[in-house]
């Protein structure tokens, strides 16, 4: 369980589970991933952000379905696809996940209220399978939102986009926090002999591969995933739950001045 505070313009807390990266594969896998799922709803979380490949290959996905069984949060469950989504059968994954009660976010937005808060959610389909059309999933965001705008990308790369600037926070997976991890001086040396990275493929996952980040007026966070190596090799790095926390800004309500977030680590494991 990963935990962190993000400082935005919001009337009182806001609590957000973040889960991404099941690749479903097989039963073992399925319930890692159910695990994961009841832990993060345990924590009563307002709303679940799902930022994509639940599944690893199309033998995935009849397990989908189990692995969202009641799924639930008082603002509801929002999700976005990952390259492995797209690559199994996209409309099969999208079918799974609305028959869930999940609302995906295919290039679309959606303003969602906890009490005098508004939020608005955006998606944008994986920066793998093709180049995002902004305008049309920030129709009607306002350059300069007066209220937390979250952008769900399973990519981290939407980071360099210009639309970043519209966003309060970016959250992404992708990178299963770099999944065959070294010490940063032997990953270092491994790239410079060898020019490749363990990281699947990102421009800005590649330098930021886990956790919280700002970049000029904008949080981005990006969970090391669910997987626990089943599908997908995991050598020191850890599968984690995230919830991240919206808190008030400082009275003076300066982005650029709110000074350090709060993050925490708690336990290792899925397991409730």
């Amino acid at each position: 369980m990963r935990w962190v505070a993000v400082p935005a313009p919001v009337a009182e807390p806001v609590r957000i589970a973040v889960l991404g990266d099941f690749h479903l594969v097989d039963e073992a896998s399925l319930r890692h991933a159910r695990a994961c799922l009841e832990t993060a709803m345990a924590q009563q979380p307002d709303m679940i952000l799902l930022v994509g490949d639940y599944v690893h290959t199309h033998l995935g996905l009849p397990y989908l379905r189990r692995a969202l069984q009641g799924i639930r949060a008082p603002l509801g469950a929002y999700a976005v696809l990952g390259n492995h989504d797209h690559w199994s059968g996209k409309d099969a994954v999208m079918r799974a996940l609305q028959e869930s009660g999940v609302i995906v976010l295919g290039e679309t937005n959606r303003t969602v209220r906890k009490g005098d808060t508004r939020l608005t959610l955006v998606g944008v389909y994986d920066l793998w399978y093709h180049t995002p059309c902004w305008e049309r999933a920030f129709r009607g965001v306002p350059a300069k939102p007066d209220h937390p705008v979250i952008l769900l990308s399973h990519n981290p790369d939407a980071v360099l986009s210009p639309y970043r600037d519209r966003t309060t926070l970016i959250v992404s997976g992708h990178t299963h926090a770099g999944q065959v991890w070294a010490p940063t001086t032997a990953h270092r040396v491994m790239q410079q002999l060898f020019g490749r990275s363990y990281i699947p493929k990102t421009r800005y996952g590649t330098a930021h591969p886990y956790g919280l980040y700002q970049e000029g007026e904008t949080y981005i966070y990006i969970t090391s995933g669910v997987t626990h190596g089943r599908a997908v090799p995991r050598w020191y790095t850890r599968p984690e739950v995230s919830l991240i926390e919206l808190i008030p800004e400082p009275c003076d309500g300066m982005r650029a001045r709110r000074g350090q977030v709060a993050v925490s680590a708690v336990g290792g494991s899925c397991q409730p």
